[in-house]
């Protein structure tokens, strides 16, 4: 019989102690207020994400025409044959391959011309379709989520510092996923100008 009560004790013991555990394991979780930011930080940065991986894919002929410009010109300082400024940070913009150049010399006049407009004119597609795919972007449910937290991160955080001023600092809103702001972290191409 001793043994009984011996286990019944060991037993009792083992859940007073997961519960004491529980307890303590719950008041070091991660506050409201932090685990509603992390997750607006995460569906912003997943969301643009998305929207750059998207981009790129938009990109293609844009970099096709980069690559088929430095196929004709012989190099860097060809570009006043067609263009009225440098073209080298469009590499960089539409993120192609530094360019091969091919040409042992510079192009024709009639060739650099039509390289050039093509180019131009795949940057304005690019651009539209870029501009069409930021205006139709659902993101409804996104900016539900940034909403909540620009209206309660301030409120939880209070109730954890017991401060309205130490909640509030350094406190900065989140914007909303609008298509002004998904071009300006994701910009449109500047359309070189032709000479």
């Amino acid at each position: 019989m001793a043994n009984d009560s011996d286990d019944h004790e060991a037993f009792s013991s083992v859940r007073s102690t997961e519960a004491e555990i529980k307890q303590v394991l719950g008041m070091f979780d991660t506050p409201a207020f932090a685990r509603r930011g992390r997750e607006v930080e995460w569906v912003v940065r997943h969301t643009l994400t998305l929207c750059e991986r998207r981009r790129k894919e938009m990109l293609d002929m844009v970099q096709c025409r980069l690559r088929m410009w430095a196929n004709v010109a012989s190099g860097p300082g060809d570009w006043p044959l067609a263009f009225a400024e440098p073209i080298d940070h469009l590499w960089e913009l539409t993120c192609a391959e530094p360019p091969r150049w091919k040409a042992s010399k510079p192009p024709s006049a009639k060739t650099a011309m039509n390289c050039a407009a093509g180019l131009c004119q795949s940057i304005e597609r690019f651009n539209d379709r870029w501009r069409r795919f930021a205006s139709e972007l659902k993101a409804d449910a996104i900016n539900h989520q940034i909403d909540r937290f620009n209206k309660y991160y301030v409120l939880e955080k209070e109730c954890i510092v017991g401060s309205s001023r130490l909640a509030a600092r350094l406190f900065v809103p989140q914007p909303r996923i609008e298509p002004a702001w998904l071009l300006e972290q994701l910009p449109i191409l500047p359309v070189p100008r032709l000479r």
